[in-house]
């Protein structure tokens, strides 16, 4: 049990069991508090502390006598008294305001340094961002005609940036992942993304963001707190030129439009997201971000919004939109794309490489997701799929003996 033990230097603690004698209890404050053990008086009276004459109070007991039967239990207060001199360290660590010299004063400017200021980011850190037309389309026409906007889909956006902070996106990545109206979970790191980003480096690109798909479930704001976090969360990970696609259906007109939007996230709100200040017990399918002060987290008002102490933010405050556009990338995007409901395999190699009359072979294999779909046959190494990616990057005619290997995969006689 803990008995709690008042002396004039403060409030200090010890851990005793219930069998422990008065004996005892002085060893174990000798030792812990480094008192001589002749010089320790304990009472229950707390006139001990404030008495000239010490002796004449009555003492906790005899020293043989077990703390459990003179009535002490666990968070007891007792009462000690002892001659000499100590530094004891205090309850609690001493604020700034605290140990300040009498009289001196802190500014305003210092008082608002201690404060977390939330500040609207006026521009994002890229100029614009374009898409390649054909990747764009598959990925909407898949959550438009196969999920009917009724669950979210996200994907991984690769390509490239120029001096100027111009993104392009030239293909997309779909990995394995779990969808709902609200929540969409991302399955990162697996083999297959790991492989979809050396296919990625080869042909000159590296990860830019993301793209997901709203549901059609109603709403009053453009990202909810949750998106927002996944939002912060990639741009912490790939840097201030990520991007996010959010690509929605407005069902305010006649047979729906689809809405392709981009956005970066203020680079405070990053550093919010890292340092804890978002709650995490939060609705997350809702227009504001309820805030939390992680080094003191009983404030009620932890930020500062506007010149007013807040506790929730609006998320659109943390937004910075980015220009939009498109272009014609130099692949095209015609074969099954990889962990969807529509399969992917061998019969569809099969029928991508026999189909499209007129193209060349090295044409009918500048498609991402062929290359991606290679990269993973066990017939073909990285070194086989590194020149495979070469040529597709010259446009130049590919080796009669990868040709074979291809069409034996895709079951080509």
């Amino acid at each position: 049990m803990i008995l709690r033990l008042r002396s004039r230097d403060g409030l200090e603690r010890v851990e005793v069991s219930e069998a422990s004698t008065v004996a005892d209890l002085k060893r174990m404050i000798s030792n812990k508090l480094d008192i001589p053990l002749g010089d320790i008086r304990i009472s229950k009276d707390s006139s001990l502390l404030l008495s000239k004459t010490p002796g004449e109070h009555a003492s906790l007991g005899k020293d043989e006598a077990q703390l459990a039967s003179l009535g002490l239990g666990n968070g007891d207060m007792l009462f000690l008294l002892y001659s000499g001199e100590r530094d004891v360290e205090p309850a609690y660590k001493k604020s700034e305001f605290d140990i300040r010299g009498f009289g001196q004063k802190m500014t305003v400017e210092e008082m608002m340094s201690r404060q977390m200021r939330i500040e609207r980011q006026e521009h994002p850190k890229v100029a614009s961002v374009s898409f390649d037309r054909h990747a764009a389309n598959v990925f909407q026409a898949y959550v438009r005609t196969a999920l009917a906007f009724s669950i979210k889909r996200g994907a991984i956006l690769y390509g490239t940036v120029d001096e100027e902070n111009n993104v392009r996106v030239q293909f997309v990545f779909e990995p394995p992942q779990e969808g709902s109206t609200e929540q969409l979970l991302l399955e990162r790191g697996t083999d297959e993304e790991q492989k979809a980003d050396f296919v990625a480096q080869l042909l000159g690109c590296k990860k830019l963001g993301w793209i997901f798909s709203q549901s059609t479930k109603e709403r009053d704001f453009i990202l909810s707190s949750g998106e927002l976090k996944q939002m912060a969360a990639m741009q912490d990970e790939l840097g201030e030129k990520c991007v996010t696609a959010v690509v929605s259906l407005d069902t305010s007109q006649q047979g729906g439009h689809v809405h392709f939007e981009a956005y970066q996230c203020s680079q405070q709100c990053v550093k919010l997201w890292k340092e804890g200040w978002f709650a995490q017990d939060q609705e997350e399918h809702c227009g504001v971000m309820k805030m939390r002060n992680p080094r003191d987290p009983s404030a009620k008002a932890p930020v500062i919004v506007a010149g007013k102490d807040v506790a929730e933010v609006d998320n659109d405050f943390f937004l910075c939109p980015v220009k939009i556009l498109d272009h014609q990338g130099p692949l095209s995007c015609t074969f099954p794309v990889e962990n969807r409901l529509l399969p992917q395999g061998k019969t569809e190699l099969k029928k991508h490489l026999q189909g499209h009359p007129g193209k060349s072979y090295v044409e009918k294999l500048s498609d991402f997701h062929v290359l991606l779909f290679l990269a993973k046959q066990c017939q073909l190494d990285e070194s086989d799929v590194a020149l495979l990616c070469e040529a597709v990057q010259c446009q130049k005619p590919v080796l009669e003996g990868y040709r074979v290997i291809i069409d034996s995969i895709a079951g080509i006689d």
